[in-house]
């Protein structure tokens, strides 16, 4: 059945590493638009968002439904990065832990009063469930609730 109220999406390469450590390669599905800024929905945005599954196109054909709760991290393959460079937003290079993954070390924008603008202050105001951790390598999205420390590095 077709419907003339079908959204199209751009598919973007990513690999999902689940809460048991198995790693998912496929395509996620990203509007060409963001619903509360500019420019294209990201990965971020995705797993920010309220719905509880996202669809994860296998290279076979078929399609995954994952669970956003039973995802460890979510790395983004090639050019796909989020645009990190928030305005006001100050860079601070951090290692950081997940349950059950080795530490990750890169780079999170504080996004904090200026007042407290401490990683302290930024991490216990975080209201969304990934957080992404910039790499050299790219960008990894990183489940909040899976968090076991933060040390900063610089």
């Amino acid at each position: 059945m077709h419907s003339d109220f079908r959204i199209e999406k751009e598919r973007l390469p990513v690999v999902v590493v689940t809460d048991g450590g198995e790693r998912l390669f496929g395509d996620m599905f990203v509007q060409s638009y963001a619903r509360h800024r500019t420019g294209r929905e990201e990965p971020f945005d995705v797993l920010n968002s309220d719905e509880r599954f996202f669809p994860l196109a296998m290279a076979d054909g078929l399609t995954l439904l994952i669970a956003k709760t039973g995802v460890r991290e979510l790395e983004i393959v090639g050019d796909g990065a989020i645009a990190a460079e928030l305005a006001g937003a100050r860079p601070v290079t951090v290692e950081v832990t997940l349950r059950g993954a080795p530490a990750r070390v890169g780079r999170v924008y504080l996004e904090v009063p200026y007042d407290r603008p401490r990683l302290l202050d930024f991490l216990n105001r975080y209201s969304h469930a990934f957080l992404a951790l910039h790499t050299d390598d790219g960008v990894r999205l990183m489940n909040v609730a899976l968090l076991e420390r933060v040390r900063q590095l610089d």
